[in-house]
């Protein structure tokens, strides 16, 4: 039995397919370079499916936001430079925020964390924290002090990170 005329279209189509394949393939020697090879590993590897526990993620959560309000404090311990807020959350992907008791436009995580630092007294060591924001984004924070006149410290404002739990299980190895 002959094929038809559209089976004998595709078998045609498929042969110059093929070809087109092969001519490629040994026009690049089937060699790539070894930074293609490095880029290829690397897609594989971030590719490849991860058990990770929710004790990770709160570790990675502290290693991130340390490492990045440690920029923040040594270049702009007060929040005002926006350029460098702007640049800092387009590198890490991340919103940086300013926890302050007056604003509403807080959520309620948020707003317990501040009303958490006011309640902790002055003088007293407040440490950064990590909280679950729903279920795809994480909440770091870190209570910004100021020396009083008389020596003492005050809780003035906190810094916020609010990280999605993507960004963080693709900074774990």
């Amino acid at each position: 039995m002959l094929p038809s005329w559209s089976q004998f279209l595709y078998l045609r189509a498929m042969k110059f397919v093929i070809f087109l394949g092969l001519l490629i393939l040994v026009s690049c020697n089937g060699k790539l370079s070894d930074e293609q090879k490095r880029k290829i590993r690397e897609e594989r590897e971030e590719s490849k499916i991860k058990k990770i526990s929710e004790a990770d993620i709160t570790e990675a959560a502290f290693s991130y936001g340390r490492k990045i309000t440690e920029i923040i404090e040594r270049r702009d311990k007060t929040l005002s430079n926006q350029k460098l807020i702007d640049s800092l959350e387009s590198v890490f992907h991340i919103e940086i925020i300013s926890l302050q008791t007056n604003d509403s436009t807080l959520r309620v995580v948020e707003k317990q964390i501040i009303e958490a630092y006011i309640s902790g007294g002055n003088g007293v060591t407040l440490s950064d924290n990590v909280q679950k924001m729903g279920k795809d984004s994480i909440l770091y924070t870190k209570p910004l002090m100021q020396e009083q006149v008389d020596g003492s410290v005050a809780f003035t404002k906190a810094l916020g990170l609010r990280i999605a739990k993507r960004e963080l299980i693709r900074t774990i190895k």
